[in-house]
Formats: C-alpha cells, sequence, structure tokens
C-alpha cells in the first residue's frame, strides 16, 4: 500500500508579497515608460541609466519567483523520503530516507537544515520554516521519521541536532 504523501504548503502571505513584488515592478515600469512616452529627454536623465532597468528587471523576476515559486508545495513528505522546494533556489530538493544524515534547527527560531548524502557526498539544504503552512506538524512528522530510524537528538547551546545513527562524521 502506497501512503499518501503529507503536503505542507506556503504561507498564503508568500504568494501575496510575490505578487506585490510584481505589482510595484509593474507599475515603477509603466510610469517610467509613460515618462520617456512623455518627455523624451528624460532618457538623458536618472531613467536612461542602466542601474534603475537591472533594479527594476530584478524585481520583476524576484517576483515572479516567489509568486510562481509558491504554486507548488513547499514540502512533501512520504514513505520515500522528503521533497523540500525552499524560494532560495530554483530547484527542488528531493531525497530519500536512508540518504538523510541529519538535521539543524535553532531552538526557537526559523531555521531547519537537512543534510543528505548523494552521489558527490553530502550536501545540505535550508528551509525557511516560517514560510510553511503548518510548521509544526511538518516538524513532528518530521522528527517521528528520524527518531524512528534511529536517528539521535543533541541539543548545544541554541541548536538542535539529529544525528544518524553511528555517524562519527561531524555535521
Amino acid at each position: 500500500m502506497v501512503e499518501t504523501p503529507h503536503i505542507f504548503r506556503f504561507r498564503p502571505w508568500v504568494r501575496r508579497a510575490g505578487f506585490s513584488i510584481i505589482a510595484v515592478a509593474a507599475v515603477i515600469t509603466a510610469t517610467i515608460l509613460l515618462s520617456l512616452a512623455i518627455f523624451p529627454s528624460a532618457r538623458y536623465g536618472w531613467l536612461g541609466e542602466r542601474f534603475v532597468w537591472v533594479y527594476i528587471g530584478t524585481l520583476w523576476l524576484g517576483g515572479l519567483k516567489v509568486w510562481t515559486g509558491t504554486r507548488r508545495p513547499v514540502a512533501e513528505v512520504d514513505e520515500r523520503g522528503v521533497v523540500l522546494r525552499p524560494l532560495h533556489q530554483f530547484r527542488e530538493r528531493r531525497f530519500a530516507w536512508d540518504a538523510i544524515r541529519g538535521t539543524e534547527q535553532m531552538l526557537g527560531g526559523d531555521r531547519l537544515i537537512v543534510y543528505f548524502n548523494t552521489h558527490r557526498g553530502m550536501r545540505f539544504v535550508a528551509l525557511n520554516l516560517n514560510l510553511v503552512k503548518g510548521r509544526r506538524d511538518f516538524l513532528t512528522l518530521l522528527d517521528a521519521r528520524l527518531t524512528a530510524r534511529g536517528f539521535v537528538e543533541k541539543t548545544v547551546d541554541r541548536s538542535r541536532y539529529l544525528s544518524a545513527p553511528n555517524d562519527d562524521r561531524k555535521i
């Protein structure tokens, strides 16, 4: 029997934030183009500077990345493994349970780091937990799966670690 994946979406405000960035970029773009149409000599002023257009392009790209990135879930957990889609990366990270070497979470913080093995060695992915709708359920599910696999919890200062059993490597 195949378990249905537990899906964790982005919080609604994240998508709205991406849309508001796009709206600001659209208003700025329209204002500049209208100004250039009405006052053609304005292209010799600050409206013609490359930096202005690079900044507007960055707003467009960033807003579109956030707005389109939130259409898919931020995390999925099933019996095979975990899929994470952090907004600061362009691709999703998919890894099996046996590839996970450990996790690191700041106590009372908003960051989760998952360390996992690949064919190129150990890698990690960071996830902003403030963006996850159902954050507590996600962390509870992840902790339950890892402790069932024998992971050991250790707290150092303000960080909480779950490490794979018999793993002498430092995370």
